[in-house]
């Protein structure tokens, strides 16, 4: 994978049919190249998608929310964008409006047939599905009477439970790739170490993770925290600050011994002489 700061390089580089003699396709990466965002506004309401993007520049993808009424789908005034660039704007234009680009932080995607996190149903390299509620196999979802266990976390809850541990953290990576860009690799170092570092200030993995969904991740240090220590200060002010070097073949400064305090029996009183 190659990085580029231009277009122009990168129109170049898409010319480039061998490397070292060797035949090579040179492509645009499928993810790092686009990102998305969310708006919202009654206004384009009687919009389409289609006309979406082709009014909104920069804009490659639209894609309405909607939700579940009973038996209908309703459309909301929520539209996710998807945007030729490696982070979305801040704010677009569309005719005399003014929007409010929000990154769009997806739900971290579960298995319905392993109930692992990463991959689909349609991907599961698992031969038997496992039930949400208890982690096992062999029966009926709506029959499982056992209690409840997390195949994530292997905790007392359901693999589907939005308070587990495991789906905070894969929400947590998911919202630190949406706001600063890069891959899921790097988001998911980022977040690791912020949640490790809180670990050691609290009493749970859990309540770990919660903090670090209320906080954004800080920045790893370049150097892996791998500083030289500073140096000492030179001139008349470390002169002065420094103890003076005792002399060579001096010896060693002997502390007086304190004083026996004296016994109340020995003192007299004055009488006359």
């Amino acid at each position: 994978m190659v990085e580029l700061k231009s277009n122009d390089q990168a129109k170049k580089q898409g010319a480039i049919a061998t490397f070292l003699e060797i035949p090579v396709t040179v492509s645009p990466h499928k993810s790092l190249n686009s990102s998305k965002g969310v708006i919202r506004s009654r206004d384009l309401r009687c919009c389409s998608e289609e006309e979406m993007v082709e009014e909104l520049s920069g804009v490659t993808h639209a894609r309405r929310i909607k939700v579940r009424r009973g038996e209908d789908k309703i459309q909301t005034d929520t539209v996710v964008l998807t945007f030729d660039s490696p982070k979305p704007p801040s704010r677009i234009r569309s005719g005399y409006l003014t929007l409010d680009v929000r990154p769009y932080i997806p739900l971290p995607m579960r298995c319905y047939k392993c109930q692992r996190y990463g991959h689909g149903k349609d991907r599961c390299k698992k031969p038997t599905a496992v039930r949400v509620r208890c982690g096992r196999g062999g029966h009926v979802e709506r029959d499982c009477s056992a209690d409840p266990h997390c195949v994530n976390y292997r905790g007392d809850h359901a693999a589907s439970s939005k308070t587990c541990p495991k789906f905070l953290e894969k929400q947590a990576i998911l919202r630190c790739k949406a706001e600063n860009g890069g891959t899921f690799q790097q988001a998911h170092k980022a977040v690791v170490v912020e949640i490790h570092k809180t670990i050691s200030t609290r009493t749970s993995f859990a309540s770990a993770v919660k903090s670090q969904l209320r906080t954004k991740p800080a920045a790893l240090p370049k150097d892996g925290g791998r500083s030289a220590p500073s140096a000492p200060p030179k001139g008349k002010k470390a002169q002065k600050d420094s103890p003076a070097p005792s002399p060579q073949g001096a010896a060693e400064t002997e502390i007086p011994a304190k004083r026996r305090p004296e016994n109340p029996k020995d003192k007299r009183p004055l009488g006359k002489q």
